[in-house]
């Protein structure tokens, strides 16, 4: 389960005796809030702040609307093609870098000069600003009317040893478009984590966009010492990250189609975790929810109609490591969640027992010290009490437990694509017009799993959904095949699922959901490929220079596997390796060739330091997911020899039915 981390600084500490500060991505939330807080001063006098929707939520993380309003935002808007309708001079935009998003500015402007309004106005890129966007600006004749800069938000702390970019539509854009726009915006967000901690020594990486990626940071540390020589001198390589592993989504599409089973992977399953945040019914007066009116940038538009007729009132509940009730639960399979709330709730009870034993004023005084902690943890016990319990109704119904018992039977290895119970369960869904989601995981996790399917099942399904979901999803089944995750296996081609299960010991019988020693306790006996990846190379220094010599290890993952061996299993799924030394700035100027094809210098392969590893998780990750990357080191093969901590940097986090979603047409 996730550990506390201790408290972190940017630097070590001078004194050479002492331990190296563990890295944190904390520091991140406190320069974003800085400058944040520069971004608005630069703009005096009151103000009214326009946020694109896609930045709202992120800003929402690093600064509550109270500090807005201390630094002169008099409203928020979402920006829309709309004008804003304000009296205000000041109007302050914060926007990414999208051509529609300036047109719509571009507009505003021009209609704010038609109708003589005294706007100021001026705009922020966030995270930077692009010629594109500058080239529109001055085609529609507007750019001398803006003041223009960039507000870096790029890595969003989730949690001390979590960030994200929180870009949506990565997936999308990676791995379907081929716009490789994501990949700066990391890679400049991975060179500020190296300008805060020093040089990653080693970068390893499987996949596509990891290679592209790592290309990259080579690439930019080379500019570094040419652009900025005594920055580049006085970064030296790390003393507390051993390594930046970087996992590419397409290694490992088959986990996030699967269901989540720990109790915050199934609160994502049930009600969407967005920006570490739920939406819940309001009269729970949880102690940690975030009003709407109070986050910044949720006022979609300043004019909505007060009597407009609406359901009943959400708020958003933070879910985060803030609240030890939720620490404890979230890594936890559901199966046991009931328990812990049970012992939790006697606890608080007792608790609030002890005001009877209070009998002197020094007693009394020491109760009310404690009121104001147990007044939390009830409010606590009451919201997780309302999730478990909408959570097990959930997991009680037809539908939950039949597409759980074809998903366990799959990963178990069998092959469903002629089984008729299989396809009348499919057909079933189809015919009641279940979410068009639910319906696409299965039948993706059968072909991803299988090695695609019969043409006849294949074209079966594909008249099914277009005749009962529309037409136009004929889009989203072609990207789907683009994708290698819903396609006819025309070739006859045998699927290399079976052999990477053996080799990676993906299915574990008997694991222990209550007090886990294996990561596939996240999927009641399945463990994510991606994860097993992660531990072939945090075990073994050596491994990836095994696999990129395409050398089959006769050692197996673990005990009783057979069948592939583990680096031929590395080299069979998709994308290539990639692997990146780092030695000192003297040497930056080496040919990013000849560093990636050092061998490991006499540091590395005397084995880790046991610090730090960085894991770029891109694109996208599920909760399950980042929560064994997170427990992967008491599960390696050297039990917890190795006393490792893990920061997880992604694009964002997804679910099975976010992934499929945004390559849904109609839904971009």
């Amino acid at each position: 389960m996730r550990s506390p981390r201790p408290n972190a600084t940017a630097r070590p500490d001078d004194d050479t005796h002492a331990p190296p500060a563990a890295p944190s991505f904390a520091i991140f939330q406190e320069l974003a809030h800085v400058q944040l807080t520069a971004v608005l001063d630069s703009v005096r006098g009151a103000k009214v702040l326009v946020v694109d929707p896609a930045l709202s939520p992120a800003l929402s993380l690093v600064a509550e609307f109270s500090h807005l309003k201390e630094h002169g935002v008099e409203k928020i808007f979402h920006l829309e093609s709309n004008p804003v309708d304000t009296e205000c001079k000041n109007i302050l935009y914060l926007s990414r870098p999208e051509v529609t998003h300036m047109q719509w500015i571009a507009d505003h402007v021009r209609e704010a000069a038609r109708a003589q309004r005294p706007h100021e106005f001026t705009l922020y890129f966030s995270p930077r600003r692009t010629l594109v966007c500058d080239r529109i600006l001055e085609e529609q004749g507007v750019l001398g009317d803006l003041t223009i800069g960039e507000y870096h938000l790029d890595l969003v702390p989730l949690e001390d040893d979590l960030a994200s970019l929180e870009l949506s539509d990565c997936f999308r854009s990676l791995l379907v478009d081929e716009v490789p726009t994501a990949l700066f915006g990391m890679g400049r967000a991975l060179m500020r984590v190296q300008a805060l901690f020093g040089f990653f020594p080693r970068i390893v990486g499987k996949g596509d966009a990891a290679k592209q990626l790592c290309d990259m940071l080579v690439r930019m540390r080379r500019e570094l010492a040419v652009d900025e020589p005594t920055a580049a001198q006085s970064n030296t390589l790390s003393q507390t990250i051993d390594a930046l592993v970087l996992l590419d989504r397409s290694v490992d599409l088959i986990s996030p189609l699967c269901t989540q089973l720990t109790y915050e992977g199934l609160i994502d399953e049930r009600f969407g975790i967005r920006h570490s945040l739920v939406e819940v019914d309001a009269n729970l007066g949880s102690h940690a929810t975030l009003p709407t009116a109070n986050v910044a940038g949720s006022n979609t538009t300043g004019t909505a109609s007060a009597n407009a007729p609406a359901p009943a009132k959400k708020t958003r509940a933070a879910l985060n490591s803030q609240d030890p009730l939720f620490a404890e639960l979230r890594d936890r399979n559901f199966s046991v969640v009931g328990g812990w709330l049970h012992r939790a709730a006697k606890r608080i009870n007792q608790d609030y027992q002890d005001r009877h034993q209070a009998r002197t004023v020094s007693q009394i005084r020491t109760f009310i010290g404690k009121l104001g902690g147990l007044q939390a943890e009830h409010q606590a016990l009451k919201l997780h009490t309302y999730l478990a319990e909408v959570i097990y109704k959930f997991t009680l119904t037809p539908t939950f437990n039949r597409t759980l018992e074809f998903e366990q039977t799959l990963l178990g290895g069998a092959h469903l694509g002629s089984n008729s119970a299989f396809t009348d369960y499919v057909d079933e869904l189809i015919g009641n017009e279940a979410p068009l989601t639910q319906v696409l995981r299965l039948l993706c996790l059968q072909c991803a799993l299988g090695g695609g399917l019969k043409r006849k099942m294949y074209d079966h399904w594909r008249r099914e959904i277009a005749q009962t979901y529309g037409y136009t999803h004929l889009l989203t089944l072609e990207r789907l095949a683009r994708l290698r995750l819903l396609y006819a296996n025309d070739a006859g081609t045998r699927s290399t699922y079976p052999a990477i299960q053996k080799a990676l010991q993906l299915a574990v019988e008997d694991v222990d959901e209550t007090d886990p020693n294996d990561a596939a306790y996240v999927y009641s006996g399945f463990a994510p490929i991606s994860v097993r990846l992660l531990q072939c190379i945090v075990r073994d220094p050596h491994f990836m220079d095994r696999a990129r010599a395409g050398g089959v290890s006769g050692r197996r993952f673990g005990p009783g596997a057979a069948g592939l061996g583990v680096t031929a299993a590395w080299n069979s799924l998709a994308g290539p390796l990639s692997q990146a030394w780092s030695s000192s700035p003297a040497s930056s100027n080496e040919t990013a060739g000849a560093r990636a094809d050092r061998p490991a210098s006499a540091a590395s392969t005397a084995g880790w330091k046991g610090f730090e590893d960085v894991v770029q998780l891109l694109p996208g990750r599920t909760f399950d997911c980042v929560q064994t990357v997170e427990d992967a080191n008491p599960y390696t093969l050297q039990a917890r020899q190795n006393n490792r901590n893990f920061l997880i940097a992604t694009t964002h986090i997804i679910n099975g039915n976010t992934m499929l979603e945004s390559v849904m047409e109609g839904t971009a």
